[in-house]
């Protein structure tokens, strides 16, 4: 899960774990009605940290092993067959699997199938796990959940074209059934940063326009901390984009300035750096290197 969107998924998880398992326990096969218990997903005998694993009861049902996804990573489905075998031996018990991918690009390479086989051909390992593709789910089933997974609404190909209408109806509920503000604002703050997932900012501003026609949100505390937050998270983000492409620009006039011509590698790497602090980093380091291709990004 680590990236941009792991904090705010962990406080849904963390805070509102009992939502979690009651909206996966369909798609894994498990009764309707059962409950579960947070455990530690440290697995660090070995190093590696599981997203989050949930202790079923009745425990001869295992446990419940999620991972978050949003991005491509092509190392995760090797780490699920680690994780499960870890986890099963750690806790005991059967261990279900899922990935929750969160955007299209993250879905490359998960066939829901690792196997390992040996010289011959033969298979002497196989491990099945699930996803799930929030794109493909509907917006209103989600909304009608628990809330602990009802932000993830708002990343729904189905929310698109009627989004002020979904964050409003997430808006209401959470004004309705979260009594203590400060959790109420996990929730929202949680919906407000998979939002910038999805959508850019002149979308984000048509969304807090159409929020503000409607008379029972535009004079919510939700509706203020929405158009709040959305500010300051924009602000921050295209200010940290423009600080790295010039950096980038920098960089490859720096290189040229010394070089004579960037090798088309090269500068594909620097183009696709996106960290201001590792491209300031790569400039300091123009008056030592002796080629191009020793740059490090």
């Amino acid at each position: 899960m680590p990236g941009p969107y792991d904090a705010a998924l962990k406080q849904l998880l963390d805070t509102r774990g009992p939502d979690w398992v009651s909206w996966l326990a369909p798609r894994v096969g498990l009764p309707a009605g059962v409950t579960a218990d947070p455990l530690d997903p440290d697995l660090s005998v070995v190093q590696p940290v599981a997203d989050k694993v949930f202790r079923l009861r009745p425990q001869e049902l295992g446990l419940l092993h999620l991972e978050v996804q949003s991005t491509r990573d092509e190392t995760l489905p090797g780490r699920l067959l680690l994780y499960n075998v870890l986890l099963g031996s750690r806790y005991d018990g059967p261990v279900r699997t899922v990935v929750l991918l969160l955007r299209r690009e993250a879905r490359p390479g998960l066939t829901g199938v690792v196997t390992r086989a040996d010289e011959t051909g033969h298979v002497y390992h196989r491990f099945e796990y699930r996803t799930v593709p929030v794109w493909e789910l509907r917006a209103d089933d989600l909304l009608a959940g628990g809330l602990g997974t009802a932000p993830l609404a708002l990343l729904t190909d189905d929310a698109e074209p009627r989004l002020p209408e979904v964050v409003g109806q997430l808006a209401r509920r959470v004004e309705r059934e979260v009594p203590a503000e400060n959790a109420r604002g996990v929730v929202m703050s949680c919906g407000f940063q998979l939002l910038g997932m999805r959508y850019d900012e002149g979308d984000i501003r048509r969304l807090v326009a159409g929020l503000g026609a409607m008379a029972d949100i535009k004079d919510t505390r939700v509706f203020r901390l929405l158009a709040e937050h959305l500010e300051a998270e924009f602000k921050a983000k295209f200010q940290a984009e423009g600080r790295a492409e010039g950096a980038r620009e920098t960089l490859l006039a720096q290189l040229q300035e010394k070089f004579g011509a960037v090798p088309p590698e090269v500068e594909a790497r620097v183009r696709a750096a996106a960290d201001p602090d590792k491209l300031a980093a790569a400039l300091r380091q123009i008056l030592r290197i002796t080629a191009p291709d020793e740059l490090a990004l």
